[in-house]
């Protein structure tokens, strides 16, 4: 049997400034997702609402990504976390575009 040998590249480096400029990233994401909950809560705007809850998904991986970068210096192995491939977050991303923009 053979054994096959993945080509896997290594994952760059991240500088010291691109990591400040994460941690930046990771405690905006935060701030949204708080800002954003507490405004949909208080006000009774019910589109918004729904829009605020399909985009969770890409907040959440936007922070995720740069929290890995910041904390750890490299990005995540798994650059489409929430999603199941390249694919599926292609398709969830033009799904979120149409229903924002129709």
């Amino acid at each position: 049997m053979d054994t096959q040998s993945h080509n896997v590249s290594p994952r760059m480096p991240v500088r010291w400034p691109f990591r400040i400029l994460a941690a930046v990233i990771v405690l905006a994401g935060f701030i949204a997702i708080a800002g954003g909950t507490l405004a949909s809560w208080s006000h009774d705007a019910g589109l918004a609402k729904w829009q605020a809850l399909f985009a969770l998904p890409v907040i959440t991986w936007l922070i995720r990504l740069a929290w890995e970068s910041a904390i750890h210096g490299r990005p995540p192995a798994s650059e489409c976390w929430p999603f199941a491939s390249q694919k599926v977050f292609m398709v969830y991303i033009i799904i979120l575009l149409v229903a924002w923009y129709t």
